[in-house]
């Protein structure tokens, strides 16, 4: 063992330590309650008890160190895995689920037996108490679920913890560049909007005097093409993206890969036109002509975004020329 103690933190670090507690002190505790009932009815057993499974008759303390190996090895057994930080979460989450439906099952079946076996007033003994059983099991395959879906297992470091605290350094170090995110949503202008919904609406209107389907089918492309001059831009440190509709990314650009980028009041046309568009290296994404942002890529390319305003622009070139060049782990 390293003097440091640096072996018992990746033990730690490889278990969790409220789940591993729970695995093994809830079956030990169980264990203690199925010998306490017992001794209570022990009186009522004086031939001994016969296991759940049959056979004959065997010692109650014989009969107990079967239950609770049963208990243990199902509790503490299964649910000692689900203290493993290095299996998935979820599949944690199902393990002490099992663990619990299973150690709760095993104690119902043998607490069934001492009670289906003991004296029942006259009525004859059974192996097993049938609806002690069925109310038991129930109560457990609930109490599993309940577990399963409420436990919430330790998180550990990963390297999105790494990466988020480079970004809070960051913030500490130099304020100006904690404020390096900018979201907008961008759309085309209403009267953009109404030319294209009447391009779509008046031919479709002519053309339902052959099928009315041909008027829901140009309807529907005059809202496709709207939907597709509809988008969110973001920026942060690591990149600018622009998702269609919110949903589907159709431009990416790294900061790393930025050399430069400027504010200008440009013409949709000179740059290949309205929507997502590449050519020559470029990419753009104008919903209108007006504000936008033109970047100057590393490669020799260009892309370029629309902007609400010039204002908006303004800080989404200041960003983008801050971060020019730089990693996420760059400041």
């Amino acid at each position: 063992m390293a003097p440091d103690g640096s072996h018992d933190s990746a033990t730690e670090r490889r278990l969790d330590a409220r789940a591993l507690r729970f695995a093994l002190i809830f079956p030990a505790l169980l264990s203690a309650a199925l010998v306490l009932g017992s001794v209570l009815i022990s009186a009522q057993l004086p031939d001994g008890v016969v296991l759940p499974l049959g056979g004959g008759p065997v010692a109650v303390p014989v009969f107990l160190s079967v239950g609770v190996v049963a208990i243990m090895v199902t509790g503490a057994g299964l649910g000692s895995q689900g203290a493993r930080t290095t299996l998935p979460r979820n599949l944690r989450r199902v393990l002490l689920g099992v663990a619990m439906t299973l150690q709760l099952s095993a104690f119902t079946l043998f607490v069934a037996a001492l009670l289906g076996q003991g004296a029942h007033g006259g009525r004859p003994p059974e192996r097993v108490d049938g609806f002690v059983l069925l109310m038991g099991c129930g109560l457990a395959a609930a109490m599993g679920v309940v577990l399963a879906l409420t436990f919430k297992p330790d998180e550990q470091w990963t390297p999105a913890d790494d990466l988020a605290l480079a970004h809070m350094m960051v913030d500490q170090n130099d304020p100006t560049e904690a404020n390096d995110r900018l979201g907008y949503f961008l759309h085309p202008r209403s009267s953009v909007v109404l030319m294209i919904l009447l391009a779509g609406v008046f031919p479709g209107a002519f053309l339902a005097l052959i099928s009315p389907w041909l008027l829901l089918t140009t309807v529907l492309a005059a809202l496709l093409m709207i939907a597709l001059l509809c988008a969110t831009v973001s920026v942060d440190r690591t990149q600018l993206e622009v998702k269609l509709l919110g949903l589907i990314p159709v431009l990416v650009v790294p900061c790393h890969s930025v050399d430069a980028a400027v504010s200008l009041d440009i013409v949709a046309r000179d740059y290949g036109g309205w929507g997502p568009r590449r050519h020559s290296g470029s990419a753009t994404f104008l919903s209108y002509s007006g504000a936008a942002v033109v970047l100057r890529l590393d490669d020799g390319g260009k892309a370029v975004v629309s902007a609400p305003t010039l204002d908006v622009a303004d800080d989404l070139s200041a960003i983008l020329n801050r971060r020019a060049g730089k990693t996420p782990h760059q400041r």
